[in-house]
């Protein structure tokens, strides 16, 4: 079942509207090292997003964060720099 499908069967059951931010993000995509493409976290089925989720500690969280605002427009400077700069603050700090 993909996180589509389970955000139109809660919409449902709720008896609401899909909320326009969760619509957002389940637009949004993630670069899959496996398959070498793009994937829309909507068409995820919901273990995989799981396990990606869960895989997101430390630095790949960092990356996953950078990407979504990248997407989004937020930084207009190259996202490495300051992933760069992080990695070096929690490097310090350990």
């Amino acid at each position: 079942m993909t996180l589509d499908q389970i955000i139109k069967i809660q919409s449902i059951i709720d008896k609401r509207a899909i909320r326009s931010d969760t619509k957002e993000f389940l637009d949004q995509t993630r670069f899959s090292k496996s398959k070498q493409q793009r994937i829309r976290f909507g068409d995820m089925h919901i273990d995989h997003f799981i396990r990606v989720f869960c895989n997101f500690e430390d630095d790949g969280f960092l990356r996953f964060i950078i990407e979504l605002a990248v997407q989004k427009g937020i930084f207009t400077k190259v996202p490495f720099d300051i992933e760069e700069e992080f990695g070096k603050k929690k490097r310090q700090m350990n």
